[in-house]
């Protein structure tokens, strides 16, 4: 990966994501790519908010990227609609023609049900990465709107316990904690790579 561009990147228009926890994610997606020698990749990204991971996509591995998300307020997708709503799939597959996705990001919403049902929408379309975004963001407060980390542990525990097949999947919880006050803190990326 081209570091020099990711902080050139990171300097113009920076994503949401915590920084050090994107380029860990960057680096662990390239270390893939480069190993499986996957070209002419598709990235499918649900939830944009700014719609600035695009860009890292598109310049950092070539990739043909695919953005969905409810509105268009604050970015551009390719499809705008809800992830849950059965056409916004069938507009993504016209998309896909045929191909697969190889790296799936969840970031659509951080409610347990919301998050389950994307990934139960959209990871049988992925055959390599599938990162589910904001793993720990409210896990350690008292907070029942952001319940994406306990999808993310019962997604863990499924794949040790009762999937079979499971065995051929490597789990990456990837998270910087922060102990300032002014910092945000760890959102966390989780990482399924399903090879």
């Amino acid at each position: 990966m081209n570091l020099n561009l990711y902080e050139h990147m990171m300097n113009h228009k920076a994503p949401n994501q915590q920084p050090s926890e994107w380029l860990m994610f960057l680096e662990a997606c390239s270390a893939y790519l480069e190993k499986h020698r996957i070209q002419d990749l598709v990235v499918v990204e649900l939830g944009l908010f700014r719609g600035y991971q695009k860009a890292f996509y598109e310049n950092l591995f070539q990739a043909e990227y695919i953005g969905i998300n409810i509105n268009d307020k604050y970015c551009t997708p390719d499809i705008t609609a809800s992830t849950h709503d059965p056409k916004t799939l069938i507009k993504l597959k016209e998309r896909l023609k045929g191909r697969s996705i190889n790296i799936l990001f969840i970031d659509a919403s951080h409610c347990y049900e919301d998050v389950k049902k994307d990934f139960e929408i959209y990871s049988p379309l992925c055959t390599d990465i599938v990162a589910i975004h904001d793993i720990e963001l409210g896990r350690y407060r008292n907070d029942n709107k952001s319940t994406t980390w306990k999808f993310w542990d019962e997604l863990k525990e499924q794949a040790f316990t009762r999937l079979e097949g499971s065995e051929r999947f490597t789990f990456l919880s990837i998270c910087r904690r922060s102990f300032k006050r002014s910092e945000v803190g760890c959102l966390g990326i989780g990482v399924i790579i399903k090879k």
